[in-house]
C-alpha cells in the first residue's frame, strides 16, 4: 500500500534517503519506491567509498543524486537533502534497507489530518523483526527520559531516520549544531522550542540484511552529552531574561 499522488493531489512529497556504503540495499529501496506524479527522490551521497553512488545512479536516473566530496556524517547528508528537497512533505528514510517505503502512508497520516507537524516512525509503537540490542534499549530510554524532563518532549524511538515533516518545520534544521546520528535527538529538542506538533506513528523495522551499522556508540554519547548540555543552558538562558 503506497501512497499514488494523482496530478490533482494538493501537496507534494519529497522522500530524502542519505547513503554511506549501502551499495548491496541502496537498489532495492530505490526499486520499492514507484515513479509518481508528485513524488521526488532525493539521495546524498555521503562520501561513500564503495559503489553506492554507481548503484544509485544505475538504479534510477530519475532521482536526484547529490554527492557529497567526503564523509561529513549523518546530520549533514540529512540536511543537504532536506534544504534541497522542494515537497510540501518531506520524508527521511535510511538507506540499509529497515525502513519499508510502503509505510509512507502511515507516517504521513497525522500530517494531512493535521494531528502533527512532524511524524517519527517508532519500531516500539509497531513491530520490529529482529531482536533491538540492549544498548540501543538502554540508550533509547535514557534520551526519551532526558528529552522529557528537561523538554517535555516525549519520543520513544527517538533515533529513528523514518520521518515525516511539513515544510513549515524545515526551520529545526537550521543552524544544526551537533552532526551525526545526535543531530536527530537535537531536531526533536529544536521541534519542542519551536512549538512543533511531534507524533509517534507504528511503522514495522526490517532487519539489516547487508553491512554493519554506521553508528559509533562512544562518539555517539559523548556528542549527546554535549547536545543535551548545550540547548538546556539556551533553555534556561531564555528563562532567566524571561523573568527579568
Amino acid at each position: 500500500r503506497f501512497l499514488k499522488l494523482k496530478k490533482d493531489s494538493n501537496f507534494t512529497l519529497s522522500i530524502v534517503i542519505p547513503l554511506y556504503n549501502e551499495e548491496k540495499s541502496i537498489r532495492n529501496i530505490l526499486n520499492l519506491i514507484p515513479h509518481n506524479d508528485g513524488i521526488e527522490i532525493i539521495v546524498v551521497d555521503d562520501g561513500s567509498t564503495d559503489k553506492s553512488f554507481q548503484e544509485a545512479i544505475e538504479s534510477d536516473k530519475s532521482i536526484k543524486l547529490i554527492k557529497l566530496d567526503e564523509n561529513q556524517g549523518y546530520g549533514n547528508a540529512i540536511l543537504t537533502g532536506v534544504k534541497n528537497a522542494s515537497g510540501d512533505i518531506i520524508i527521511t528514510m535510511d538507506s540499509d534497507g529497515q525502513h519499508n517505503p510502503n509505510e509512507i502512508c502511515r507516517l504521513i497520516e497525522p500530517i494531512l489530518n493535521d494531528k502533527a507537524d512532524i511524524c517519527i516512525g517508532s519500531r516500539y509503537l509497531g513491530q520490529c523483526n529482529y531482536n533491538i540490542p540492549l544498548h540501543t534499549r538502554v540508550g533509547e530510554c535514557i534520551i526519551e527520559k532526558t528529552l522529557r524532563l528537561f523538554f517535555r518532549q516525549k519520543v520513544c524511538n527517538n533515533q529513528s531516520g523514518y520521518r515525516a515533516l511539513k515544510r513549515e518545520a524545515v526551520s529545526i534544521f537550521d543552524d544544526i549544531k551537533f552532526n551525526g546520528f545526535t543531530s536527530a535527538t537535537e531536531v526533536l529538542i529544536k521541534s519542542k522550542l519551536k512549538g512543533y506538533r511531534v507524533k509517534e506513528v507504528p511503522i514495522v523495522l526490517e532487519p539489516r540484511k547487508y553491512g554493519m551499522s554506521k553508528i559509533k556508540l562512544v562518539k555517539l554519547v559523548i556528542t549527546l552529552i554535549s547536545c543535551f548540555g548545550y540547548y538546556f543552558f539556551i533553555k534556561l538562558k531564555n528563562l532567566i531574561l524571561k523573568n527579568r
